[in-house]
């Protein structure tokens, strides 16, 4: 008895510490496996936060205690953002961590926020810009307690993984529900994203396009009833097909999801009629009415507005300013804005008023536009003390990021790497090859692995037909696990078979890459671009 209460009295005098003990431990376990890792060539983003979190599995909590977190999810660009975010944050001589690699699952975050902390645990910066995969989101921000989250779009995404656009919507508002008093920065454009304001308690920032002259069709405080006529170019019975007709139905029996299904003819499914584009939310969330346009830059994004309810898009404080919609359309003239240099473009900030600050944003294509007024409202809207000519400083500077849109040069020849990983992205990636407008070679590579999504049948819903009508395209090169699936898309996007190469082996593909004699684009999917990607930075020339 005597032993037993000397070893409970020593228990009790050092308890206090175990919990420290535990914290040290686990930094030591990912700290170091993660130098272990980086040692023999591997990239360490994940398995690290793993090992540490068997230790001790609030971590993160430790790590990013007192820290000032802007998160940023949602579908497409989450990594381009943040990096726009991160530059800011940098001018502005804040020094956030950040997880550039793209590690975004709760152990990557682990991982990256362990490495910019001491060995006690204590974080040795003050300020993150943190990427959030829409699914570990309910996972991340318990323990991260951000300032501001961000929520660039919805669209859908690995159907294996994440289900249709709702189930997504959803994993992201049970999420932001355990960070209540978040400020969110909201796609204004997004119907989807900007739902998460009718239901969510946190204070709302929004961000969007804007065309210069929307202002004089329709005005945010008008009556819905006005609404309808003003924003209606024809009466919507006109325009109907059975198949639409069909839909609307379809939408009245899911109107509670805020969904519908979709019969349109496999002619339309292949060449991207604008029902197919805005399919991933063509009726309204609230009461699944079809909702008519103002104004749409791609996919379902634009000024949105339902006739039936009146639920519209908000008028966001920081806007690209984009050309008018083209006449007697809803469709804005965007063909400039997928140029490869940079373009003055005006932009309106929070607090301006309803002037526009011209502004150069260096990263391409239409939906950077988006990126770039997403890290501009979380900026500005954030209370950090970032100044507006940062913001717009880091526009200028920064291009792309670990294969998204991300420039290199290998031997002589220019290469891009643009990541697509569904429809909507890699729609728009085919409208920037396009745009350039000057003789190319494209590189489509796909795999099915765990982190791509096993279902690639996506691929059919992409408008490959694009590349058919392209003379600027030179040949297209095919690899990786699915490249077949690839080959006979394209055959039935009308490519001829003599234009298409599947390579099956990377040494063949890299060495295609090397002796091309034109400018290199490839479109990879996630692993894809990760093999891809190590190669060719081993090889790329400084520039």
């Amino acid at each position: 008895m005597k032993r037993i209460s000397k070893s409970t009295r020593i228990f009790n005098k050092h308890k206090d510490s175990i919990p420290a003990l535990s914290r040290i431990c686990a930094v030591a376990a990912c700290k170091g496996s993660r130098a272990v890792l980086h040692r023999v060539g591997s990239g360490g983003t994940s398995f690290p936060g793993r090992a540490a979190m068997l230790l001790k599995k609030d971590l993160l909590a430790a790590v990013s205690e007192g820290m000032n977190c802007i998160v940023v999810t949602g579908t497409n660009g989450k990594t381009t953002t943040s990096a726009m975010l991160a530059r800011m944050m940098q001018l502005a001589g804040l020094d956030p961590v950040s997880n550039r690699s793209g590690a975004n699952l709760l152990s990557g975050v682990t991982a990256e926020l362990t490495a910019c902390a001491d060995w006690r645990g204590h974080p040795k910066k003050k300020y993150a810009v943190i990427e959030c995969d829409e699914g570990a989101l309910h996972q991340v921000l318990p323990f991260l307690r951000p300032k501001v989250i961000v929520v660039t779009n919805v669209f859908r995404d690995q159907l294996d993984r994440y289900g249709e656009v709702m189930h997504t919507l959803e994993s992201i508002r049970r999420g932001i529900r355990l960070a209540p008093d978040a400020l969110l920065c909201l796609n204004a454009d997004d119907s989807l994203t900007a739902s998460l304001a009718l239901d969510l308690p946190n204070p709302v920032a929004w961000f969007g396009m804007e065309p210069v002259a929307e202002e004089k069709t329709a005005a945010a405080e008008e009556p819905v009833a006005e609404e309808k006529t003003a924003v209606t170019e024809k009466p919507a019975a006109e325009e109907k097909t059975d198949a639409a007709e069909k839909a609307d139905t379809q939408g009245e029996i899911f109107a509670g999801k805020g969904q519908a299904s979709e019969e349109l003819s496999a002619s339309e499914e292949l060449h991207g009629s604008e029902k197919t584009q805005i399919s991933d939310a063509r009726f309204c969330i609230r009461c699944g009415a079809e909702y008519l346009y103002t104004f749409r830059t791609y996919a379902h994004l634009g000024g949105f507005c339902c006739p039936a309810c009146g639920y519209r898009r908000k008028k966001p404080g920081t806007a690209v300013m984009l050309p008018p919609p083209v006449s007697g359309s809803s469709e804005l003239d965007c063909a400039g804005m997928n140029a490869p240099s940079k373009k003055a473009l005006g932009m309106r900030f929070p607090g301006g008023g309803t002037a526009a600050e011209e502004v150069k944003i260096a990263a391409p294509a239409l939906y950077n536009l988006y990126n770039a007024a997403a890290a501009s409202c979380a900026a500005l809207e954030s209370g950090f003390g970032i100044s507006k000519s940062a913001v717009i400083r880091a526009l200028e500077e920064t291009e792309g990021s670990f294969g998204r849109m991300e420039r290199l040069v290998v031997g002589q020849v220019p290469v891009q790497m643009i990541l697509v990983k569904n429809p909507a992205g890699c729609n728009q990636v085919l409208d920037y090859l396009c745009g350039i407008r000057e003789p190319y070679t494209a590189v489509l590579c796909l795999n099915d692995e765990d982190a791509d999504g096993h279902d690639i049948s996506w691929i059919w819903d992409v408008d490959y037909e694009k590349l058919a009508c392209d003379p600027f395209l030179h040949k297209i090169y095919v690899w990786g696990k699915r490249a077949e699936d690839l080959q006979l898309r394209l055959k039935y996007a009308g490519i001829p078979e003599n234009g298409i190469e599947r390579v099956k082996e990377k040494k063949a593909l890299l060495e295609a890459i090397g002796n091309s004699r034109v400018p290199v684009y490839i479109l990879p999917n996630y692993t894809t671009m990760l093999s891809l990607w190590k190669t060719l930075k081993k090889q790329a020339v400084p520039h």
